[in-house]
């Protein structure tokens, strides 16, 4: 409904501005035809005058008298009014065509007799058309005055006012017709819009697209930024959606357990309690990091994730996260090396980064057995910045390689290592976040080999951190 009134609307104004525009057009045509008319006839009847002033000052009334016989018999020639008047405005000689017998002729000597040159107009007697003289004084005292009927340039406005009526008529109809045509082209991606807000409404499915023209104009994008709403929200919502469907199904365990050490306090002796207490701390220790994980994960995923860039030193960020996990790697007999140069910078969120090549070692760390060798290397250039994480543990089976970035996929040699499954799902979603990519691969010599790619630095200036 909505739609159609506006169309209606629309053509009405398209039609409008038609008119005003033809009615402009019509307006200025109009009275250039009748100046020009009106000057013609103006000119043609001066130019009589000036032919039967010369007859008369050769021979006088008679001359005219000849003439006027002799144009009688042409009936080819336009009739005239031909008169000689004596200076106190009395007719000396009258010429009149029969079918003018019904102008008011004495309106003629009522006039004023100092000026019959003046341009007269005399009203025929039903008011229908006038004659139009001009007066010319005679070298005798006399004056000559001569008349032609209006009628032949009025038909020629008349008929020019016909034949407007008669193309603008159509016209008009036609511009209506247009305007509604072209404001229901122009509007149709209003009304593919209207369309999927209803469906929206009625069926709650967010996956409803409007078609885009790739028109280029204002409304093809309005089209491409709605479309582009509804693709985030559904991303949005999916997500919440995967989220609370994993969160669903990944308590179940362990608030499994902890039901059970419950019970099993309960049913058991004091000294036990506590001992139950301690694995229910640990559950809830479990539940709570895998709740937080997945936060990150969906709002990652999502773009609702806050990342605040800067510019970041890669060399200082590694060198921190390797003496931190030096340790652990002494303890198991790792070597661990890194090689990223001094003035390699990159710009991301610090803690976010941290997190990313932190998990990363960790799990390097975690699956590389005594006597191995962990190693990170950074390099940067025009498409941005490369971050490789090798190590020299057992690998990742071709067939596990494909589902390693799934929340909660956990192989078949990792099910008797400690963990979530959620630690390289993280990453994958903090890099993508960032706009970059994040890709694995199982050496040939075997081990794992991680590869973090971020955009380039970018031209205006972060601030620099750590």
């Amino acid at each position: 409904m909505f739609s159609k009134s506006l169309n209606l609307r629309l053509a009405a104004v398209f039609s409008g501005i038609f008119l005003a525009g033809t009615l402009l057009l019509f307006a200025g045509t109009y009275l250039l035809l009748y100046s020009s008319v009106r000057r013609e006839h103006i000119q043609m009847v001066q130019s009589r005058l000036l032919e039967f002033w010369a007859m008369y000052q050769t021979g006088g009334i008679a001359a005219l008298k000849a003439e006027v016989v002799a144009e009688r018999n042409q009936e080819s020639r336009r009739p005239f009014l031909l008169r000689v008047v004596a200076s106190d405005n009395s007719t000396m000689f009258l010429y009149v065509p029969p079918q003018w017998r019904h102008f008011h002729f004495r309106d003629l000597e009522a006039g004023d007799p100092a000026r019959p040159q003046a341009f007269l107009r005399l009203q025929l007697a039903d008011g229908k058309g006038a004659l139009e003289l001009a007066g010319l004084r005679l070298d005798d005292g006399n004056w000559l005055q001569v008349g032609y009927h209006s009628v032949d340039w009025q038909e020629l406005l008349v008929r020019f006012r016909q034949v407007f009526i008669l193309i603008a008529a159509p016209l008009l109809v036609l511009s209506f017709l247009g305007g509604a045509l072209a404001s229901s082209r122009a509007l149709r991606p209003v009304q593919h819009l209207n369309r999927a807000f209803q469906s929206i409404i009625r069926t709650g499915r967010l996956d409803a697209r409007v078609p885009e023209r790739g028109g280029g104009g204002e409304l093809d994008d309005l089209v491409s930024l709605y479309n582009g709403m509804l693709a985030k929200i559904e991303t949005l919502v999916n997500g919440m959606r995967d989220a609370l469907d994993n969160v669903a199904h990944d308590l179940r365990t362990p608030l499994a357990r902890l039901k059970a050490e419950a019970e099993t306090a309960l049913a058991g002796p004091p000294e036990a309690q506590r001992q139950a207490l301690e694995c229910c701390l640990e559950e809830t220790q479990i539940i709570l990091t895998m709740l937080n994980t997945l936060m990150d994960i969906s709002e990652a995923e999502t773009g609702a994730m806050h990342l605040a860039p800067t510019r970041v030193p890669l060399a200082a960020l590694i060198e921190d996260i390797t003496e931190l996990y030096g340790y652990v790697a002494a303890e198991r007999g790792i070597t661990l090396e890194a090689r990223v140069p001094r003035e390699l910078e990159v710009d991301a969120d610090l803690n976010r980064l941290r997190q990313v090549i932190a998990n990363l070692l960790d799990n390097a760390l975690k699956y590389t057995p005594a006597g191995g060798r962990v190693g990170i290397e950074a390099s940067g250039g025009e498409d941005g910045v490369r971050i490789v994480l090798r190590d020299t543990g057992p690998g990742i089976p071709a067939e596990e390689l494909p589902h390693i970035w799934e929340r909660l996929f956990r192989g078949d040699r990792s099910r008797s290592t400690p963990g979530l499954g959620l630690g390289l799902s993280l990453v994958q979603a903090i890099v993508r976040a960032h706009g970059g990519a994040v890709t694995a691969r199982s050496l040939p010599e075997a081990g794992a080999e991680f590869t973090v790619r971020l955009p380039p630095v970018a031209r205006h200036p972060y601030k620099r951190v750590i």
